[in-house]
């Protein structure tokens, strides 16, 4: 057998046994792809999980900075990536410009270019996403990828609620270094993890024998549980309208609405009494003040700096200056949990009309997607594409009550929602 009949034959790798999720069939795959999809993925290990923090014997090098510049390169003798034309390029280079401005005219440049790297990562993340993760194979196993890494954080969140008997802890539970080592923040990484991960399950489950569904119905649900742990109501708020604009969409409105409500009222009953006393404070408790006072000064900020905001990353020294004396009943300035306050006061208004524009065009396009999955019949795009839409409700209720304006998981969020529309787009080409 000739060398380019045996490499054709070895790629020859069924949709269906990505499908059923079978190790060896899709490692038969993998070996297939290119090194800029195979560095991809190990970038989005590293960004997750960062064992270098895990084990600091590893922590010799800038490793998550080092995968992203080799899927850049290697990118370069990929010939299967093509550009992709989308009005989400037009925004995303907008939003950054608006960053680079806002830096320029800050109120303390070198504070803003100190931390640049951050948005330009987003930015080279989101291009290289879309470019790379082209096809539905890729997408899968990317998909996968990154059901596993949230499921390496939200295990370890479901059983250490357990192990204190789901009581409340007022410090919750955390994830892993870095992005998501605060609560709150990880508590939201959940709120787009449970619905893509319920999303996946339901349109594969089919494909699986008994144990290998309960594994994928087992992820979705310990991404809720860890949500309760976290002890957020932000995320928990989140968690709640997520259910509500999957009960809104649904054509079986009253059988949904039926389980909601009695999973609802699971959760309420099991909920620990002191978690439900800070719901019965909230807007009296000290954080909740603390909290509106801090938003009452951010709209002082945007009416004061509307153009371009007082600059990326700005925020607390600008309310340090303003406020020597403390902000708040704790006498302090502290961010002002609230990523659409944080976008308009540090990037000004156009920062948070581009990112207003962002959100709602990923909900365009997943439409866009879903429409094209019909057509092709592909239940596993169609249900996927309603997984992001949930994920990206349950953040903008969340990021009310927190500041992630360039935390990950809106970014790559973004990144892959316009990556599942190219797919879907060709695949109704090929249809026709």
């Amino acid at each position: 057998m000739k060398f380019s009949e045996r490499s054709a034959k070895q790629t020859e790798v069924d949709i269906a046994d990505y499908y059923a999720v079978k190790p060896k069939a899709i490692w038969r795959g993998l070996k297939q792809e290119s090194p800029a999809f195979w560095w991809l993925c190990i970038y989005l290990f590293l960004e997750y999980i960062r064992p270098a923090s895990l084990y600091p014997v590893i922590d010799i090098l800038p490793w998550t900075q080092i995968a992203l510049l080799m899927v850049c390169v290697t990118a370069l003798n990929d010939k299967s990536i093509k550009w992709v034309s989308s009005t989400g390029n037009f925004l995303i280079i907008l939003f950054f410009f608006i960053v680079l401005l806002s830096s320029v005219f800050a109120f303390r440049p070198s504070v803003s270019w100190d931390a640049i790297d951050i948005p330009l990562n987003w930015l080279i993340l989101y291009f290289l996403t879309i470019t790379v993760v082209n096809t539905e194979k890729r997408f899968f196993v990317f998909v996968l990828l990154f059901l596993l890494v949230n499921f390496k954080m939200s295990q370890h969140g479901f059983f250490s609620s357990a192990a204190r008997g789901f009581s409340y802890t007022s410090w919750g539970v955390t994830g892993s270094p870095g992005w998501f080592r605060d609560s709150g923040d990880f508590g939201i990484a959940m709120t787009i993890f449970f619905p893509l991960a319920s999303a996946f399950a339901l349109a594969l489950k089919d494909y699986w024998g008994r144990y290998k569904r309960w594994f994928f119905y087992f992820l979705p649900i310990t991404g809720m549980v860890t949500i309760i742990a976290t002890s957020s109501r932000g995320a928990q708020l989140g968690m709640v309208a997520i259910g509500v604009w999957f009960l809104l969409k649904s054509r079986k409105g009253i059988k949904y609405m039926i389980g909601i409500l009695i999973i609802g009222w699971v959760l309420y009953a099991t909920l620990p009494e002191r978690m439900l006393a800070e719901y019965q404070s909230a807007g009296e408790d000290q954080t909740s003040q603390d909290r509106l006072d801090h938003w009452a000064f951010g709209m002082e900020v945007i009416r004061d700096k509307a153009v371009l905001g007082v600059g990326y990353r700005n925020w607390l020294d600008y309310c340090n200056f303003m406020n020597p004396y403390g902000l708040g009943m704790k006498g302090k300035c502290r961010l002002p949990h609230n990523t659409y306050i944080e976008a308009a006061s540090e990037l000004g208004v156009p920062g948070f009309l581009v990112y207003v524009s962002i959100a709602l065009y990923m909900f365009r396009i997943n439409a866009r997607t879903r429409a094209n999955a019909n057509k092709c019949g592909n239940k596993l795009v169609l249900y996927l594409a309603h997984g992001l839409d949930g994920g990206l409700v349950g953040y903008l209720v969340s990021t009310i009550f927190f500041s992630e304006l360039f935390y990950p998981v809106f970014w790559l969020q973004f990144s892959m929602t316009v990556a599942l529309h190219e797919v879907s787009m060709k695949q109704r080409v090929l249809k026709v």
